[in-house]
């Protein structure tokens, strides 16, 4: 009976035996396959890795967003929750959102132009002048001109306008670093993550290569047709270390004339310059 059900059992047995291992095979070629598919294909050149950057959001889109900042400075940290609607490439507006009461703060760039407002006695205070560093950091503390603050909220580097540059690059732990050279000396670096072709770090350097600020982006997130991270921070020797976290992302559609603070009727304005 022993041998009897041996062969009854034994060519069924091997057949399934065998299908198994081509099953098995088949499998382990398809994960093969599937593991090859989802690495991302290396970048051959700064310039192709830069053509490959995903999507930013395009000038002319107005985002607004609840920004959650953290400010540490010497080890003292200043939480602020502000109202933000931003454009690219030179317009923002900032309202502050206190825990209690209206906001106590407004703050506007358009072209160059700071605006802030403080309410309070007598109506308050408007000021206005040129949105240089020295003047922002009368109210923020980032000294940083205008034109590299905007396009780091929005998780892009600064424009370095027409100056003559050369790109060189590199992989560095699992992304592309772009160093940017002029006149000599490296200007500026970003990080490429190939995973997805979204930039997740920007450092700039002053004289002798210097680290002026390092600016980190993660938890990007789709907004339209374009990418914007969700969390930033950006630091430096001679900046408190900001972080900032943004929530209720949207994309609206608004007229660049909002973004200007009005001149409340009665107040004379302060003249930074």
């Amino acid at each position: 009976m022993r041998k009897k059900g041996s062969a009854h059992y034994g060519l069924p047995y091997r057949i399934l035996t065998l299908l198994l291992i081509s099953a098995l095979g088949l499998a382990l070629s398809g994960c093969a396959v599937s593991r090859v598919a989802a690495r991302p294909a290396p970048y051959d050149s700064p310039e192709a890795a830069l053509r490959a950057l995903a999507a930013p959001l395009s000038a002319g889109q107005t985002v607004t967003a609840t920004a959650h900042i953290l400010i540490n400075s010497n080890g003292e940290k200043y939480p602020l929750k502000v109202a933000l609607m931003i454009r690219e490439p030179a317009h923002l507006r900032v309202e502050s959102i206190p825990v209690m009461g209206p906001p106590d703060f407004f703050l506007s760039i358009v072209g160059g132009e700071l605006r802030v407002f403080l309410p309070g006695r007598g109506g308050g205070t408007f000021y206005t002048g040129r949105a240089t560093p020295q003047n922002l950091s009368r109210f923020f503390p980032v000294v940083l001109p205008a034109e590299e603050m905007l396009p780091l909220l929005m998780g892009l580097p600064p424009d370095d306008g027409k100056t003559p540059f050369s790109l060189s690059g590199e992989w560095e732990a699992g992304h592309y670093r772009i160093d940017r050279c002029a006149a000599g000396r490296k200007v500026r670096s970003l990080w490429i993550d190939p995973a997805g072709n979204l930039i997740t770090r920007i450092r700039m350097f002053g004289e002798g290569e210097t680290i002026a600020y390092t600016a980190d982006f993660s938890e990007h997130t789709r907004l339209g047709k374009g990418f914007l991270p969700q969390r930033l921070v950006i630091s430096g020797e001679a900046m408190p270390e900001l972080t900032i976290r943004y929530t209720d992302l949207r994309q609206i559609a608004a007229d660049p004339d909002s973004f200007a603070l009005p001149v409340p009727e009665g107040i004379i304005p302060t003249f930074l310059d």
